[in-house]
């Protein structure tokens, strides 16, 4: 079921192509609040500053989407704010999102 975002603004997003290794996403961007991730399998996430996920990291079921509050970029430029990990078979869309 689709829900409708009232809270945010999309900042920018990208498509992470999750496997047997866990593979990050790019930074989150200056401004950012908010992670959406969506997964078309089920995946495990981790999030930080430099994330490995692994089989004990946070589960996303498949067709599934979860919001989690991220510590963006400290500048306009900067690419030191925190990013998604994910692990599993799956493509998984990372979606910034702002105030």
């Amino acid at each position: 079921m689709a829900y409708q975002n009232y809270h945010y603004r999309i900042i920018s997003s990208e498509n992470i192509t999750s496997g047997a290794a866990s593979t990050q996403s790019g930074s989150a961007p200056f401004g950012t609040k908010a992670v959406r991730i969506a997964t078309s399998a089920s995946v495990n996430v981790a999030i930080n500053g430099n994330p490995t996920a692994t089989s004990a990291s946070t589960l996303i079921q498949s067709a599934d989407s979860q919001v989690f509050t991220v510590t963006p970029a400290s500048t306009v430029d900067g690419s030191d704010g925190d990013k998604v990990a994910s692990i599993g078979t799956a493509t998984v869309n990372v979606t910034w999102l702002g105030a």
